[in-house]
């Protein structure tokens, strides 16, 4: 109890410093209060369940239902605008379903096609969209690549885990077979409003497929996570930026970093010159 009373001061200070009207904070911070409330009871990463904005989330512990508020409703980074009341995304990695349900909260209209290749996460990624009957969420158990086939998916031992990944420095030792598609097959001769990517790594493939298929102008924004230096490879940034300057996107940029060379996660959000 005395750790849930030290945290308190914590919460006050994130919920003045996200860019919300006063009802809106308010409602962040009873639920921030009540998830470090229940975090304190139960540090477990078995199933847990909460009714949070009317939704009802599952994940594996409470520490994970915490961090996953915190990134996706309260610091904005995947908040986006659309031309139109029921936009359609696509949700590269979506993990456990945070995301396809946040979109569905800013566009109850909206429909989502979402991808999540790590089989433990997969499985409450469905369980969350059946549990808040969201028929407008389509789920696969595909890793997207370049080309289709099986690839070594590396999901560590932490189920639900946000870093699983085709890289095992990144994902850990412990691998499933996973099946690999092209987002493009799925596309086709659509357009789509936005796509999000946060596929720890293997964005370089996803893009290289929508650019060899000619189908990444069939997006209207991207709001990717760049995976910058992983595994302390070489800077390859600009390679990844050119297909999006050559189809005539502009972008901004959201990263920080600790100390020269070290890993970054870079937030790319990508938008035709109209905007």
């Amino acid at each position: 109890m005395l750790a849930f009373l030290k945290s308190i001061p914590r919460i006050i200070i994130k919920t003045k410093r996200v860019n919300y009207c006063f009802s809106k904070k308010l409602d962040f911070f009873t639920t921030l209060l009540k998830l470090h409330f229940k975090l304190q009871f139960n540090k477990s990463q078995n199933e847990v369940t909460s009714n949070l904005f009317g939704y009802k989330f599952t994940t594996y512990g409470y520490k994970s239902m915490l961090f996953q508020f915190e990134e996706v409703f309260m610091s904005r980074e995947y908040f986006f605008k659309a031309d139109n009341n029921n936009p359609s995304i696509i949700d590269c990695g979506a993990n456990i379903g945070f995301l396809a349900i946040y979109f569905n909260y800013l566009f109850p209209n909206c429909t989502v096609i979402a991808f999540e290749p790590n089989p433990e996460s997969y499985y409450l990624l469905r369980k969350n969209i059946e549990q808040n009957n969201l028929t407008n969420v389509k789920v696969y158990n595909y890793a997207l690549s370049n080309e289709n086939g099986t690839i070594e998916f590396f999901i560590g031992n932490q189920k639900g885990s946000l870093h699983a990944s085709i890289f095992n420095n990144r994902g850990g030792e412990r691998s499933v077979s996973i099946e690999t598609k092209k987002l493009s097959e799925f596309i086709g001769d659509k357009t789509f409003d936005l796509l999000k990517m946060d596929i720890e790594g293997a964005e370089d493939n996803v893009i290289d497929d929508l650019t060899n298929s000619k189908k990444i102008n069939q997006i209207e924004q991207y709001i990717i996570e760049y995976h910058h230096k992983i595994q302390g490879s070489v800077s390859k940034m600009s390679l990844f930026l050119k297909p999006f300057e050559e189809a005539k996107f502009e972008y901004n940029i959201l990263a920080s970093f600790g100390k020269l060379g070290s890993f970054q996660d870079i937030i790319l959000k990508f938008y035709k010159k109209a905007r």
